[in-house]
């Protein structure tokens, strides 16, 4: 049976999940590297994200590795190197064909399936070289954790486009190079080139849009957040206008209509944010061509009405935005200070009121989280009309003042972090109880999919927009029905899981009920271009919620909390600001440390005034 010919079930899922982690453990250290002398050096491209993520975050759609489309833009074309890609979401592992030198990438979700994969791929051809890099490599790095990676070839750390060249030239002539590979320098976005077009005529139909990386890094400070601890990372990268309107060009040509713009954060740099707008403004009057955007940036956006106008106006369609919590406590505790300077609701609702939807990274477990933090959640999503976003819990990525401080305090702990979907499990002990953390997200999602309550968000969203600010945009928009279900239909799993979600949907018939009632209501604003775009969103929405949290019980979450004799003075434990060393100027190191430790002075102030009713309840 081939890697994709199988639906694997949720406990499965699991299952291929622990025996990976067990199985790494008693595996061999690699400890020669075997070089090649062949000209010219065939290299394969493996992409192979975990597809537990895969089913429950992106709902079965297939993004394209835009990792492997950049880094072979790097690779020479004067006969040294032959390459190929295979991407495991779509094809069969049948397809992984010999090679001299095999390279992987992924993020830290990722880190299970890869390693399987590699296994496989070992096993099938043992004298062929195996890389890794990417994000995965940079957090092992910073987790004291390359050990995971020990049965690579070699492990590259920092900017692939900075190293990609100088390390396969290396394998081709036989020169030494060493396991573990670090970047010089890191890579100048300035001298960013074009994706490897061959490689996109062959494969970009195969996924739902098209992705273009436009920048790197982000100024903000958030405590949990590991873009601050990449090198010079905490500041924009930006990759020219010219050339990114060049990537959009190409792709729209290739009947792409829907585009992810990849970066940190997109208003990082405000200046460059009003440029990119720009230069896509005068290519649709050019051409005469039009796409629409998703990309991510920050909430102090809405201060901006001049650059929404141009966003709005150049196709920008959904914003990933991190509100993170409603809760002014839980922004303070991790330095969101962006989130705090203003009344939260009416930011998103400004931001709305264009047009915009507003795709919400909400945030449970934050220490200074009450006992109602599901409740304050409820009320902040219903109150600013958000149609698109659920919770994740607080996870201490490596290398992060977080991942710092609850290592300080004894509070990590061992565990392959998910995001829900088959079962929540994250590396914090947290603070509040773990019965009262599973039953206030419970009791939240029981009244997030309640028909009354998404029948009051879309009204709130329909509401918001129709203030006067509105800007259509021209196209089907970001989340075309259409599309999906045509990539659907050429997956099983993908199909599977729409089977799924609608028999979930329609076996309440209150449901049904609030779905008349919401086209009601979107017909109501048919005077709204686009008003049907927006009830087709919130039913994709509300039904991918379904499909993740309806069924959820106990036994979904692998959470734990501080013991009982746990010491609330280590909720800022000893230490934390002595051993802060960021490669980021040190008064923003020392501002987001003022900022975090006043805070959770409060926290523990407060925390102990209810101890005492949390630890009987225990």
């Amino acid at each position: 049976m081939s890697y994709s010919d199988k639906i694997p079930t949720g406990e499965e899922l699991i299952q291929i999940k622990q025996n990976t982690s067990s199985s790494q453990k008693s595996s061999p250290s690699h400890k020669h590297t075997k070089f090649r002398h062949k000209e010219p050096l065939r290299c394969a491209f493996i992409n192979c994200p975990d597809p537990v993520y895969a089913v429950t975050q992106d709902y079965g759609m297939k993004f394209m590795p835009v990792w492997i489309y950049t880094l072979a833009a790097h690779i020479p074309t004067d006969g040294r190197f032959q390459f190929k890609m295979v991407d495991l979401q779509i094809e069969s592992f049948r397809k992984v064909s010999d090679s001299d030198v095999f390279l992987f990438s992924g993020k830290n979700q990722d880190l299970d399936n890869i390693l399987r994969v590699h296994s496989l791929v070992k096993k099938k051809f043992p004298r062929a070289i195996s890389l890794i890099g990417g994000p995965i490599t940079w957090s092992a790095d910073q987790a004291d954790s390359l050990s995971k990676l020990e049965e690579f070839d070699h492990v590259c750390i920092g900017d692939g486009e900075e190293m990609i060249v100088e390390i396969l030239e290396s394998l081709r002539t036989g020169e030494h190079l060493p396991h573990i590979v670090r970047a010089k320098k890191r890579f100048e976005l300035s001298k960013a080139i074009p994706m490897r077009k061959d490689l996109l005529d062959s494969t970009v139909q195969r996924y739902y849009g098209g992705i273009v990386e436009v920048s790197r890094g982000c100024p903000f400070l958030c405590e949990f957040c590991d873009i601050r601890t990449i090198a010079d990372n905490n500041r924009s990268h930006l990759i020219s206008p010219d050339l990114i309107v060049e990537e959009i060009d190409y792709l729209a040509k290739k009947g792409i209509h829907q585009v992810t713009l990849a970066c940190d954060n997109f208003i990082g740099d405000q200046q460059w944010a009003m440029e990119v707008s720009d230069k896509i403004i005068d290519w649709q009057k050019r051409t005469g061509l039009h796409m629409t955007f998703y990309t991510w940036l920050t909430i102090d956006v809405y201060k901006h009405t001049h650059l929404l106008e141009k966003m709005r106006k150049a196709g920008f369609d959904l914003l990933f935005i991190g509100i993170e919590s409603f809760d002014t406590n839980s922004l303070l505790e991790t330095a969101k200070v962006q989130n705090t300077a203003f009344e939260l609701i009416d930011a998103i609702k400004t931001i709305q009121s264009y047009g915009f939807i507003v795709v919400a990274g909400m945030i449970f477990g934050f220490d200074a989280d009450s006992e109602d933090f599901g409740k304050i959640a409820m009320k902040g999503m219903g109150d600013s009309g958000i149609i698109s976003g659920d919770p994740n819990w607080l996870t201490a990525l490596p290398g992060t003042p977080l991942h710092r401080r609850m290592k300080l305090a004894g509070r990590l702990r061992e565990s392959f972090a998910t995001h829900g979907g088959i079962k929540y499990s994250t590396n914090i002990r947290y603070i509040l109880p773990k019965d009262v953390l599973i039953k206030g997200f419970r009791d939240f999602m029981q009244n997030y999919l309640d028909g009354e309550y998404q029948y009051k968000r879309l009204r709130t969203y329909y509401q918001t927009v129709d203030q006067g600010n509105y800007i259509p945009i021209k196209g089907s928009g970001f989340g075309s029905l259409l599309n999906f279900l045509r990539l659907s239909l050429s997956d099983r799993r993908a199909l599977s899981q729409i089977s799924l979600r609608m028999r979930r949907f329609v076996s309440n018939p209150k449901n049904i009920s609030y779905f008349f009632k919401g086209f009601k209501l979107a017909f109501s604003h048919r005077h709204l271009e686009g008003w049907f775009g927006y009830f087709q969103f919130w039913m994709f929405a509300w039904t991918n919620a379904m499909f993740k949290y309806q069924n959820l019980g106990d036994e979904s979450f692998d959470l734990e909390s501080v013991s009982d004799d746990f010491d609330l003075e280590k909720i800022l434990p000893k230490g934390y600001a002595e051993t802060a060393d960021e490669a980021i100027p040190k008064e923003k190191t020392l501002a987001q440390l003022q900022l975090t430790t006043e805070q959770l002075k409060k926290v523990i102030e407060r925390k102990k005034k209810t101890a005492d009713i949390f630890f009987v309840r225990r």
